[in-house]
């Protein structure tokens, strides 16, 4: 939790970026494979965004202690730590465990505590950034 603000650092200069580098946009589906939000890919970081296209918040990587971490934060003014992401699970920003999430080459899926599915994305590129941030998304951290 205290990498939160370093994260927000880190993001906060590629957004200036995201008009120029082109983004490989993601189709977010629910478990009835209906779409309920996008997702932006971009080297390192994936912007989220509901189905109106607003955004949401934003996945990143950052080195921490030796180790690369993911850290799903939320759009706005705050852009408060909404949860992270280590070895398949994602937790709350309190720690708790909300889900789990698995990728192959194509697919990223995403799970609910029970592991019953709750969605999937087309992810192609950087699949387990994708698929830690599709989690955020569908298990409500955004």
């Amino acid at each position: 939790m205290k990498y939160a603000l370093l994260l927000m650092a880190l993001l906060a200069p590629l957004s200036s970026l995201w008009g120029q580098i082109p983004a490989l946009p993601v189709d977010i589906l629910n478990a009835s494979e209906k779409i309920v939000g996008k997702a932006e890919i971009y080297p390192n970081y994936i912007v989220l965004l509901d189905a109106a296209r607003q955004k949401k918040g934003a996945i990143g990587v950052v080195k921490v202690e030796g180790r690369m971490r993911l850290f799903v934060i939320r759009s706005g003014q705050a852009r408060e730590l909404a949860g992270w992401a280590e070895n398949n699970r994602l937790y709350n920003a309190k720690g708790e465990l909300v889900g789990y999430y698995h990728w192959t080459p194509i697919w990223s899926y995403v799970y609910d505590k029970s592991k019953t599915k709750v969605g999937q994305a087309q992810c192609l590129a950087y699949q387990g950034v994708c698929a830690a941030g599709i989690a955020g998304y569908l298990l409500g951290l955004l």
